[in-house]
């Protein structure tokens, strides 16, 4: 009897929720940061977005801490209660739009690049799913092939919270199937790079990339580069 009397308590006691700071406890040092969604930001779509503080941003700041945002397109919106970038059909792509948000006396800031209205896309995270060098492969595989909407790429072969081991400019010419890499620092940066070759998109969530080499060979690799092919995250 006990023991049903005990299990019965248990059901009926609500869980104990922990309580969420109030908002006078954010945005009081320099970590504080906003952020969109690293996705194509198409006219007449959305991007999430989202507030952080602390290292690395481990902390999550809820929206409605924030007094103001601001958008430098007027075709585009922010949604604050549905964490979202709005932009709408009318929005120009191509056009780079910064966000802003206020708590108190801090003012941070984003930016984003509009995508165009149909077409591939590159901006998103990849992870390889195979690769080809005509002889031997790489030890490990490319698990982060990251680009953003404004026209910059990091490569990183094994992710560890924001470490990468390479980034820089990428150029991406649909139409052609070209596409061109240009590192401009890194962490670990390796030897005998190939960084220009053909590229083709197959739906949103396949990118294969032909005649280049990002690494990870102990060995020179061919002269022809390899075959990648990646699978969007």
């Amino acid at each position: 009897m006990l023991e049903l009397l005990f299990a019965a308590a248990l059901i009926a006691t609500p869980a104990v929720q922990d309580e969420e700071p109030p908002c006078e406890a954010y945005g009081n040092d320099d970590s504080l940061s906003i952020g969109a969604a690293i996705a194509p930001g198409r006219p007449g779509g959305e991007l999430s977005l989202h507030a952080n503080e602390a290292l690395h941003g481990m902390v999550a700041v809820p929206l409605k801490c924030f007094s103001r945002w601001t958008s430098s397109d007027p075709a585009v919106t922010i949604d604050t209660e549905r964490r979202r970038i709005v932009i709408a059909p009318e929005a120009t792509p191509g056009r780079d739009v910064e966000i802003t948000g206020t708590i108190r006396d801090r003012t941070v800031r984003t930016r984003f690049r509009i995508a165009p209205a149909d077409g591939p896309v590159l901006t998103g995270f990849w992870s390889q799913t195979s690769v080809d060098c005509h002889g031997p492969v790489p030890r490990d595989p490319l698990r982060e092939l990251r680009f953003n909407s404004d026209g910059k790429f990091a490569v990183t072969f094994v992710p560890f919270e924001v470490r990468q081991d390479y980034w820089g400019a990428v150029e991406f010419d649909p139409a052609a199937g070209r596409i061109g890499f240009s590192v401009d620092r890194g962490n670990t940066v390796p030897a005998d790079l190939m960084l220009k070759g053909t590229v083709r998109v197959e739906g949103d969530n396949q990118l294969l990339i032909d005649g280049v080499y990002f690494g990870g060979l102990d060995v020179p690799p061919p002269v022809e580069g390899c075959s990648y092919a990646f699978r969007k995250r």
